[in-house]
């Protein structure tokens, strides 16, 4: 185990959970969260799965820290930009978590270079959080590279261990860098635990050489937060909702097609699409040369609560997605009473059953179109059903339940 440190002043400190710490605090199992990338202030949504599981933790009984670096793009440089990051280290609590930042850069991020750069400094400010809070009891990385690679050297220099969550959708592209695969693969092997967050990454990580026993643990969802909305949903029209980056491997075209296909002149049913990327003018092309530009909307980039908003004024969630790793977003919309039809891209087929949603082939739109039009004409989902569903198997307590297991198994085998 970390050895303890001796307590060190810091500006922004504020909670006394160091060695000063009561014995109450001190008997809690302690652990440190180390995301491979997380929300910032220009990016506030990206990782949020990974804040979620901390909050998980906590919701446990587990004390719970973040240490994250933040690799700033040079495209945003500036004047503005250097006051808010100049490599400074923050002390907050961000939804009741602890959390330690790096204010940095890195314009090499999506290097090898960049990304042992990158290691180095967690490395770093992992040690600072020790100083500062006192020796986390485990360390849990969420994907091998490049959090998982920092883990294993701070591992290695005070005696502690970590697990490592993967979570990268290259294990199941078939795209995972030759050149990074032996980082990776030295990650898994000095796990105390490895976990993915679908059992198609199970199989992909397996087909890529990881030797070890990998567990699944899904990705969890915030019960307060994602709800049944406010008043009961109304009728009409009659709403489909999609959200997710608009690029290809979504497949949000073959969505539209199916769309048209069954909904074309019906003015009493839309589509709403939430996210931004680069195929938007492509989709916005496509509803034109299809004859349902009128009925297809398209939200933009969302913040969280725009998402809710989203999902609350729908009555399905579709998902055409040629691969997904786990699929967040479904859970949440289940949550928020929507049924959900989903194609078979890896995580969907752990969530979707009969009883909340369909399950089709990605690619089909034909079969897609056939589904919507089942679920818009058929008997209408329970949405207390679908929520409970949910909340059961992927919210706060179930899926922290599960984490606190793994770690209590992997501290009992030292």
């Amino acid at each position: 185990m970390l050895r303890p440190p001796s307590p060190l002043a810091h500006p922004h400190r504020v909670l006394n959970l160091g060695p000063g710490r009561s014995r109450e605090e001190r008997s809690r199992m302690h652990v440190l969260v180390l995301p491979s990338w997380y929300g910032t202030a220009d990016r506030p949504v990206t990782g949020t799965f990974f804040r979620d599981q901390a909050l998980a933790l906590q919701r446990v009984g587990l004390r719970v820290g973040v240490a994250y670096v933040e690799p700033r793009s040079l495209r945003g440089f500036g004047f503005r930009a250097l006051a808010e990051s100049h490599f400074q280290v923050s002390e907050t609590v961000e939804g009741g978590v602890l959390t330690l930042r790096q204010h940095g850069w890195n314009p090499l991020a999506q290097t090898l270079p960049g990304g042992l750069l990158w290691a180095r400094m967690m490395s770093a400010l992992v040690s600072r959080y020790v100083r500062l809070q006192g020796p986390p009891d485990i360390i849990h990385a969420h994907a091998s590279l490049w959090a998982g690679y920092a883990a294993l050297h701070v591992s290695a220099r005070y005696a502690t261990p970590f697990v490592v969550t993967e979570h990268s959708s290259q294990f199941r592209l078939g795209s995972f860098p030759r050149a990074l695969l032996a980082r990776a693969l030295r990650v898994f092997r000095a796990a105390a635990a490895t976990i993915a967050v679908s059992e198609s990454l199970r199989h992909a990580m397996s087909d890529y050489g990881v030797r070890s026993e990998i567990l699944v643990v899904p990705n969890t969802v915030d019960p307060e937060f994602w709800t049944l909305p406010p008043q009961p949903r109304g009728g009409a029209p009659f709403t489909f909702c999609a959200v997710g980056h608009l690029v290809p491997v979504k497949r949000f075209d073959t969505l539209i097609r199916a769309f048209a296909t069954r909904f074309r002149g019906k003015p009493d049913v839309r589509l709403v699409i939430g996210g931004d990327g680069a195929s938007r003018q492509d989709l916005e092309s496509l509803a034109r040369a299809l004859g349902v530009h009128g009925q297809v909307h398209y939200l933009g980039a969302l913040s969280r609560e725009g998402v809710r908003q989203a999902m609350w004024e729908a009555h399905c969630f579709v998902s055409p997605s040629l691969v997904e790793t786990f699929g967040v977003v479904l859970i949440e919309a289940l949550s928020t009473g929507l049924p959900v039809i989903a194609t078979r891209s890896g995580g969907p087929e752990d969530i979707i059953v009969p009883e909340v949603g369909v399950l089709l082939d990605a690619g089909d739109e034909q079969t897609l179109g056939a589904a919507m039009a089942a679920v818009r004409d058929g008997p209408a989902y329970d949405p207390h059903l679908l929520r409970r569903h949910a909340i059961q198997r992927y919210g706060y307590q179930a899926v922290g339940a599960r984490l606190r297991g793994v770690y209590k198994k992997a501290l009992g085998a030292l």
